[in-house]
Formats: structure tokens, C-alpha cells, sequence
């Protein structure tokens, strides 16, 4: 993989495509993508180096699309700008000889503030009170996306029972990843069998089941004062609205204060879309799958800093697979 200063190298060459003389560049983060910071003379805009083979140029428009049609309906989303040619994305090649790789490039809104939280790391009670403006506003996207009608050339993924559970789930074979122990092994195949039978009684008609941001996580939320804007759609697609909660809500699992937030956020949802109770309830289950989906997706990722936090994700998703099987 190319190196910090080859990215740097690559999104200044990509600044030319937007017509963009940037002051500065800086990289923001590293995990799904790579993030820079463009400074301009008046103003600064966020570029994402997308990671190869995971959303190809049809599904990334397809973002684009969604986006702005919440961004539309008013909901906080920043949207992505035009390159000069009218086009929201180009291709660089970054890096040389045997690290040297080609990544789709494209350029959003700048938003002010701090990210809520950051992935895989220990969450402040000081989100709980936000999180009945995060169900509001997931809400928001629910009653969205059950009236807007994608263009015909639109394609995301599906995080349906296959595509987080099946034979090829779309973060990886979590209950296979290496550094796991034999026992761990057994404990996530078991409670991928018990969550395969639970999700697969669920619905997946449009009251249940619909476009959602799918990594709803606090990293993704940026706080600006009183006002959260929701960030980095690179993971939408179509998916239970209750795994929507659920991923919103697992920065909070094993805190203290964990059902204070769990509250917050229904009362905030409910505010804006009715949930019943069977809904509420298949919560925990997505709660255990997001789990074990971070173990697949860490385990294909060993060149993010955030992988030294792999132990850590493995002992956390061990728990919640041995209290899910508990439990049934």
C-alpha cells in the first residue's frame, strides 16, 4: 500500500479535476478510505481516496444521488462537488512500483466540528444527550428513503441475511479470521447459526427493510455546538432500519449508561417514525451481528492503525456472541 506522502501526492494531482489550488493538504483518517483536508485560500473542502474494490464508480454515483436528495429534504448531509467536466469522481494512480495502486477520487462539502466519537475506542457519556437528536434524525432517513424512488441506473449493496451473515458476508467470514482462538471460532459459528434463524424471520418489506446509512456510528456524526450533521455514506445501502439503530447504538454497548442512551435514541426515533415492539426487540440481534461484523471487516484490514485494537474487538464480539447464545 502507498505510503502517507504518496497519498498527499495523489490528492493534490486529483485537485486539478476540480479546478481546486490548494493551500494545503493533510490527511484526516485512514480506515475504509483515505481522508484528506484541502485548504484553500478562503474555504476547505474534504477529498476521499476511495479504497480499491469496494465501491465501484456506479455505486459511488449512486451515493451521490441518495445524498443529495436527503441533503434536499433538509436533512444535515454534505454534498459532493462537481469536477470541471461536470463529473463527481476521477481516477488517480497513487504510489510507485509494487505499492502503486489506482483509487477512485471525489471531493464533499466541508463540515465544521468534531467527529462524536471515534471507532473502537471508549465513548464519553457526555454523547448520551445527542443521541435523541441521532434517532431523530435516523428516523429521518427511514421516512425518506419509504417515499424516494431511486433513479433507474441506481445500485448500492444489500446488508440483507446474506450480505452480513451469509456463505461470502460483504465485511468478510468473521468466524473464520486467524488470530481466533479454536473456541472463538465455535462460539461465532454457533451464534452466526442463531442469528441467521432470528434474521431470516424477519421482514424485508419496505416497513422493515429500506436504504439506510448502515454505519451510523458516533465517528460519523459531527458535532458543531448543538447541531449534528451526519458524514461518509460509503456504506449505504439497502438494510434493516432496526440494524440501522443497532449500529448507532454499539459505541454505547457495555457502558454504564448504555440503556440511558438506548432510550434517548428511541424516544428521538419515535418522535419522527413509529417503532413497534417486535422491531425494538430485534435490536439486540443486530447489536450481536454489528459485533461480529467488525471482526470480519478489522481482520481484512491489518494496514489501519486501528487495527491494534483487533484483540480488543475480538474479546467484545466473544462476549456478545456467548450472551446472544445464552440466551436462546
Amino acid at each position: 500500500m502507498p505510503d502517507e506522502s504518496e497519498f498527499l501526492e495523489a490528492a493534490r494531482t486529483a485537485c486539478v479535476f476540480w479546478d481546486l489550488d490548494p493551500i494545503d493538504v493533510d490527511v484526516l483518517s485512514h480506515t475504509e478510505n483515505v481522508v484528506c483536508r484541502i485548504r484553500l485560500s478562503s474555504s476547505q473542502v474534504v477529498m476521499r481516496l476511495h479504497r480499491p474494490g469496494y465501491n465501484d464508480l456506479r455505486e459511488l454515483n449512486s451515493e451521490v444521488q441518495w445524498v443529495q436528495s436527503l441533503a434536499a429534504t433538509g436533512l444535515p448531509v454534505p454534498t459532493a462537488l462537481q469536477t470541471q467536466t461536470g463529473d463527481y469522481y476521477c481516477s488517480v494512480d497513487i504510489g510507485h512500483g509494487d505499492s502503486r495502486e489506482q483509487r477512485i477520487v471525489g471531493v464533499i462539502e466541508w463540515v465544521d466540528g468534531a467527529p462524536l466519537g471515534t471507532p473502537l475506542t471508549n465513548t464519553s457519556q457526555d454523547v448520551v444527550p445527542h443521541y435523541e437528536t441521532i434517532g431523530a434524525l435516523a428516523a429521518e432517513i427511514r421516512c425518506h428513503a419509504n417515499l424516494w424512488e431511486p433513479p433507474e441506473d441506481f445500485r448500492r449493496r444489500r446488508w440483507d441475511l446474506d450480505g452480513l451473515l451469509g456463505e461470502e458476508p460483504l465485511w468478510g467470514r468473521f468466524w473464520e479470521a486467524p488470530p481466533l482462538t479454536d473456541n472463538q471460532r465455535i462460539v461465532f459459528s454457533e451464534a452466526r447459526k442463531v442469528l441467521r434463524d432470528r434474521l431470516g424471520e424477519l421482514s424485508t418489506g419496505p416497513d422493515r427493510f429500506g436504504l439506510i446509512h448502515s454505519d451510523l456510528h458516533l465517528g460519523n456524526i459531527m458535532r458543531n455546538g448543538d447541531k449534528l450533521t451526519i458524514i461518509d455514506f460509503d456504506d449505504a445501502g439497502y438494510g434493516w432500519f432496526a440494524h440501522e439503530i443497532a449500529v448507532a447504538l454499539h459505541p454505547s454497548v457495555g457502558e454504564p449508561w448504555f440503556d440511558l442512551a438506548r432510550k434517548a435514541f428511541i424516544d428521538g426515533y419515535s418522535s419522527i417514525c413509529e417503532i413497534d415492539d417486535d422491531e425494538t426487540r430485534s435490536i439486540d440481534f443486530f447489536l450481536a451481528v454489528r459485533s461480529l461484523m467488525i471482526v470480519g471487516w478489522l481482520n481484512a484490514r491489518p494496514e489501519l492503525p486501528v487495527y491494534k485494537y483487533f484483540p480488543l474487538v475480538i474479546q467484545d464480539a466473544e462476549h456478545a456472541a456467548e450472551d446472544l447464545l445464552s440466551r436462546s
